[in-house]
C-alpha cells in the first residue's frame, strides 16, 4: 500500500511537471516536458516493483 501510494505521488508531480510546461518560464516548455515524462516513468518503476524507495 504505502509502495502505491508513493507511485501515485511521484505521478501527481510528474503531471504537474507536464502540464505545467507552457505555464512557466524557467526552462523551455520541451525541457519541461522531457522532465515530467521522466518523473512519470520513475513513478511507474516504482509501481510496478522495479525501483523500492
Amino acid at each position: 500500500m504505502r509502495q502505491n501510494l508513493i507511485a501515485f505521488v511521484i505521478g501527481l508531480v510528474g503531471a504537474f511537471i507536464t502540464l505545467g510546461a507552457y505555464s512557466q518560464t524557467f526552462v523551455s516548455p520541451s525541457q519541461c516536458i522531457t522532465v515530467g515524462l521522466l518523473v512519470l516513468m520513475f513513478g511507474l518503476l516504482v509501481r510496478e516493483g522495479f525501483i523500492s524507495l
